[in-house]
């Protein structure tokens, strides 16, 4: 899921005349694949715009995004990424978009996850749905960055493209006689 991605998806929504941002939209996606939610699409685009053109062609995208996803989710490789945007837009704007992707997973897993799932898990699934709470919360000030920032950006990006590959696993356990690979927290 590359920023090029990004940049389609957040055109994409705008011509559907839609407010949801592409961070936002995607965390959502993701969180429902997450939590094996179907019927996830009229929560993301307005039901106003739904015979037209570019509400069509962004309907078309995210069902592409949600099944990327899913795949990227179920390989062993962990190649999952959240999508946000690309390196060379400044850090307030994606630790903003950072925050609203977090936002739209909790969204996506809320409107997924059958009633007291969430709120039941434990050990280290319970610690990153808190820490992706206040990852949603946080902002950064607008200023220069230095590369501290942008290293703590990297770590914390890492942490939530880990901690949703360890969610799904363990809101979607494999099937017996399946293989995969149980993500871990570094």
């Amino acid at each position: 899921m590359s920023p090029a991605n990004f940049n389609l998806l957040q055109d994409a929504l705008r011509r559907a005349g839609t407010d949801a941002d592409a961070a936002e939209c995607h965390g959502t996606v993701c969180g429902i694949v997450c939590a094996a939610g179907n019927g996830w699409l009229e929560n993301v685009l307005d039901a106003s715009v739904a015979g037209d053109a570019p509400a069509a062609e962004c309907r078309e995208l995210l069902l592409g995004l949600s099944e990327e996803a899913r795949g990227l989710l179920r390989a062993p490789d962990m190649g999952f990424y959240p999508l946000l945007p690309a390196d060379d837009t400044s850090l307030p704007q994606r630790a903003t978009a950072l925050g609203e992707w977090c936002r739209g997973f909790l969204y996506g897993l809320s409107l997924g996850c059958t009633p007291g799932v969430l709120e039941n898990l434990a050990g280290d699934a319970g610690e990153i749905l808190r820490d992706m709470t206040e990852i949603a919360r946080a902002g950064i000030e607008a200023q220069d960055s230095d590369e501290q920032d942008e290293n703590a950006y990297t770590e914390i990006v890492e942490y939530v493209r880990v901690g949703v590959q360890l969610l799904f696993e363990e809101l979607n356990p494999p099937q017996p006689g399946a293989h995969r690979a149980a993500p871990g927290l570094h």
